[in-house]
Formats: structure tokens, sequence, C-alpha cells
């Protein structure tokens, strides 16, 4: 029987997790190398590998820091020059706990924070709690840490803090977005119309930047129109565009110099000390991060503005096409004049579409073919003469056959509802009973035993019943529900051994609850035990054609039909329930295999979650 999934088996993705989390803190480490250059202070302007360190957390729990810190090692060995083990040891542990108080405070103080930023309210809890308290602190723990060491003066110990808090705030703001709007980027539609839109403006931005970037007598221009081609590009291309675009302008603050030898920065690390304890920040640089976080703070919710407007605009159109709806208007001139030329020509010639009495109202239209559906008009009547006679009115129709097909699919779907609480509630006393039957024979048998029994018994009725309080259940639910069950039946003393095999592909489908889980216990009654007295199950589960997933439950034994109709209710309520949700798609079948086995097959429709 196979074991309850553990951490063992989360173990290889956590693992891999932590390896690509540690080889992107390298090589962003590497690339802020570049920018520090530009600015030789141990505080780099930009530092990006805090916004991916976020990200990975985010995407993938705090057993991520680990890559974090493990990432951000070479780069104290390697990449910033000679430094004492310790020093070097610990300053990685600066970052960690930076990543960790930005994931603590979306994931804790945040309520309802979705890795998607799907809504303004992501992005804004996102922009106020994720990049300052946490950086800062950071800051403060490295900078504490280099000037017990001796390798920052105090003089300059304030503005190497700002600086390197700045920075880092920075990379957040920039690069933790990016990362998780784009992390389903193989399914993004490139080839389609959003999708050659939003390669067509990034092209043009890019381009843009580039020839900035070469101080050409266009540059001054360029930078002028590109105000205007970044703003429309974000309300173009939405969330997903503004986090690209905002990406390509860093390269404007930033100017990169790969020729410059590393060892400057030690060479060069502060400008000469003055009286002021910020003297020693270079304005230039100060105000760079400055825009740069105020171009994302503005850019990333205009991006979730336009894509929450164009997603409201969808679902109204979605709504019109639905109900096979239009919009009229009506004057004492022209009459009325229908905007859809289809509903027109289904309405008899000269139909009224509102009462001249009632400034508003609603009145069913009919259709001229009696075999068409008919219609409701909702109306206003906008203007009136000093008599009362309307002289115009405005209003929308709508078909009244999605309501009809909606209103007899709630009542099928309620009857249905009903049924399939009445089979359930059939389901958990014969459990139940089977449950305390074996229970009263451990306590005779074996008290301590009987106690773990019961820890065992409450956890898989509790599962059972939660389970039920939906139509359909993951497979991986009712695979972690058969194992409870297989688990008191091997302590009430059965010799059952089940061999459960459950493709990954698989695990995700949705199922009837406890159907696999009757099959079993129908197994256990009826197959053949060997001499010894053991039965052998093999549970597994195939996908078939791509559209149907095949469920394979075999044992040993003979199969009778007449005498498995007569004896098995557990069969009959299993078909009873897939009829009801899935009806001719679904079926359960049973056949005698050769060498003496007997096997049922489950068939349902593969429906993922």
């Amino acid at each position: 029987m196979d074991s309850p999934p553990t951490i063992r088996n989360q173990l290889p993705t956590i693992v891999k997790g932590i390896i690509l989390t540690a080889f992107s803190q390298i090589a962003l480490a590497y690339v802020s190398l570049f920018i520090h250059n530009l600015y030789p202070v141990w505080s780099a302007p930009l530092w990006p590998a805090s916004g991916a360190a976020l990200a990975a957390v985010l995407l993938g729990g705090p057993w991520m820091l680990l890559g974090v810190y493990l990432g951000l090692l070479p780069s104290q060995f390697f990449f910033w020059g000679v430094v004492p083990t310790s020093t070097a040891l610990l300053l990685p542990l600066a970052n960690a706990v930076e990543t960790f108080l930005a994931w603590l405070l979306l994931r804790k103080g945040v309520r309802g924070f979705h890795d998607w930023i799907s809504t303004q309210r992501d992005i804004v809890m996102f922009l106020i709690a994720a990049p300052w308290i946490p950086t800062f602190t950071s800051a403060l723990l490295a900078q504490t840490l280099l000037r017990h060491n001796g390798f920052a003066p105090s003089n300059t110990f304030f503005s190497e803090v700002l600086i390197y808090a700045l920075g880092n705030a920075s990379g957040i703001i920039l690069v933790t977005p990016l990362i998780l709007v784009w992390r389903d980027y193989l399914n993004f539609p490139w080839l389609g119309r959003t999708g050659l839109r939003l390669i067509g403006h990034t092209l043009v931005v890019a381009v843009a930047v580039c020839i900035i970037q070469t101080q050409s007598y266009l540059s001054s221009v360029l930078y002028i129109i590109l105000i205007p081609i970044f703003i429309w590009g974000v309300w173009s291309t939405g969330l997903k565009g503004a986090t690209l675009f905002c990406l390509i302008l860093s390269f404007l603050f930033f100017s990169l110099e790969p020729n410059q030898p590393f060892d400057l920065r030690l060479i060069a690390k502060h400008s000469p000390a003055t009286s002021s304890m910020f003297s020693t920040i270079k304005e230039p640089l100060t105000m760079q991060v400055t825009m740069l976080t105020m171009v994302c703070l503005t850019m990333l919710p205009l991006g979730l503005a336009a894509d929450t407007l164009r997603a409201g605009a969808q679902k109204e159109q979605l709504v019109m096409d639905s109900l096979d709806s239009t919009f009229w208007s009506w004057d004492s001139v022209t009459g009325a004049k229908i905007q859809s030329k289809t509903i027109a020509e289904n309405l008899p010639s000269g139909v009224s579409l509102f009462q001249r009495g009632s400034p508003t109202g609603q009145i069913k239209v009919t259709s001229a073919n009696p075999s068409q559906p008919s219609y409701l008009s909702h109306w206003v009547i906008t203007q009136s003469s000093p008599s009362g006679e309307p002289l115009q009115a405005t209003g929308l129709l709508h078909c009244l056959r999605l309501q009809e097909k909606m209103e007899k699919a709630e009542a099928s779907a309620e009857i249905a509802q009903i049924e399939i609480a009445s089979l359930r509630s059939r389901f958990n006393p014969h459990l139940l009973f089977n449950c305390l039957t074996g229970l009263r024979a451990l306590i005779r048998r074996d008290p301590t035993s009987a106690r773990e029994f019961t820890g065992h018994l409450a956890r898989f009725l509790r599962t059972a019943v939660d389970s039920q309080a939906r139509p359909l259940i993951p497979l991986k639910e009712e695979v972690s529900l058969c194992r409870d069950y297989l688990a008191l039946e091997q302590m009430r003393g059965s010799t059952t051994v089940a061999e459960l095999s459950f493709p990954r592909n698989t695990l995700n489908i949705l199922i009837p609850p406890m159907s696999i889980h009757t099959l079993i216990e129908n197994a256990v009654k009826h197959g053949t035990r060997d001499a010894e007295g053991k039965l052998n199950i093999h549970v597994s589960a195939v996908i078939k054609n791509k559209n149907n997933l095949a469920i394979l439950i075999s044992q040993p034994g003979i199969y009778s039909p007449k005498k498995s109709t007569k004896s098995s209710g557990g069969l009959m309520l299993v078909r009873q329930h897939l009829n009801l949700l899935f009806g001719k798609k679904a079926n359960l079948a049973l056949r005698q295999d050769p060498f003496g086995a007997v096997t049922a097959e489950l068939q349902i429709p593969a429906l993922k979650t």
C-alpha cells in the first residue's frame, strides 16, 4: 500500500526551486555588478536580485529563502572583492531577512493578496507593503555589519543605507511584478491580436530607448515623444505591458559601462566626505532611482486599471451577446429603430415596444414566427409633449430563450443536487457501521492500537464528510481518502495489500466523491484471497483519447454478472451518481480478465480544476 504524501514527496520540487532561485540570484547579482561600476559604492544603485528573490518566495514558499542565501554567497566571495569570511557569510542574510519580511507582510499582513496581481487592491497593497520596511531593515543590517567590520566609513553610513534601500526597493517594484504576471508566458497568445499589439509596442519603446542612449540629435525629441508613447502602450497592453515597458525604460536611468574594471569599486568607494551626512550621495543617482520608482508606482496601477476596464467591457459585451439583446429607440416622426437587424426581422411589423401611458417599464413582445422565442422590452420615455404624449423613447430588447433555458437548467440542477445528496446519505451509515465494528473488535484485542485507530477514523470521516460538500473533487483528494480507508482496514486486521498508481497529469481531474473508495470497498468485500488470506488490489488511472479518464480497480476473483447485480448496492449507487452528473458520457463496467482477475473500469470526462 502506498504511504500518505509527505514532505519527502515534495522534496524534488523544493530542491529544484531552491537551485533555480540560487542561480537567478547569482545571475542578477552579476547584472548589478555592471550597474555598480557606474557608482562604485558598496550599495548597488539597482538590485534586481531583491525582486527575483521575493517572487521566488511568493511562488515557491519560504524554502526558497535558502536559495536566496546560497545564490548571494558567490557574489560576496568572487564579485565584490576580498572580504572577511565572516562578513561574506553574514551579509547575504540581510537580503534573506528582507525577502522574508516582504513575504510575511504580503502573506500575513495583507488579507487576500493574489500572486497574479489581478485587482487594484493587490497592486496597491504590494507597492505599500513589499518595498519599504523590508528594504530599510535590510539596509540597516547590511551597513551595520559593514561598518562594524570597517568596510563602511561612519560618515557615509546614512547615505549608504538610503542608497541600499532605494536600490533594493526599486528592484522589488520593477522585477517582482514582472515575474508574477509573466509566469504564464507560454500560454500567452503571442500570435493573436493582443500578443502582436504587445510585441509592436515593446519594439517601439525599445527602439526609442536605444536611440536616446546614443545621445544623437533625435534624443531630445524622442524624450518628449516617448512619454505619450509609453503611456499609450501601457494603456493598450495592460499590466503585462507595463511591467515590460518599465524594465526597458530602466535602461535610461542607469547607463552601463562594461569596460570599466571591476576593481574600481574598491579604489573609489566614496566621494570625499563633507559636513553633511548625506553629502556622499550623488544627486543624479538618487534622482535616477527615485524617478524609476515613481514611474513604476504610476504605470503599474495604470496598466492594471486598463486591464480591469477591458475585462469589464468584455463582460458587458458577452452578456449582451449571450442574452441575444439589442438597443432600440423611438420617436414620433420616424418610429422605432432596432439596432440588431436579426431581431428586427423576428418581430411583427409595427409592433409596440412600450406603453404610452407609463414613463418606464417592461413589456413582453411576441415574435412574428410562433416557433421563435419572445422578447422582453425595457423602456424609458425620454421626452413628452405638454399634453403628456410621448415624443421620444429608448430601451433594450432581450430574448427570453436563454432565460427559459436557465430556469429549466436550474430546476434540473436542483433536482439532481437533491438526488445526489440522497445518494450520499446512503454511503455514510454503511461506512460508519463497518468502521465502528472494526473499532469495537480492536478495543478488545489491543486498546493502545484502538486509540490510534480512533484518530485515523476521525480523519477519515472528516475527509469523507468534507468531500460531499462538492459535486466533484480532485482525484488526489479521493486518493487520500482511499489511503486512509485502507489504513483502517489494515488496523482492523485485514491483510489487504493495495497498489495505487496514478500519473501526475491525472491528479487534478475532477471525479465524483467516494466513487473510487466504493469500488475499492467492493473489491475488498468480493475479492478472492490467497492461501495465506492476503488480497492484492491494484488501482490505476489513465487518460484515454485526451478527453476521458479511465480508473481501473483489479483484484483476484471470478465475475458473475447475475450475482454482482443482486449483491452490490454500492456499484448501483456509483452508476446512478455518474448518470446524474455526466449522463451517457460516463460509465462503470466490470469484466473478467485473464488469470482469474476481475476489473472494474470507471470512465468519466477528464475535467480539471
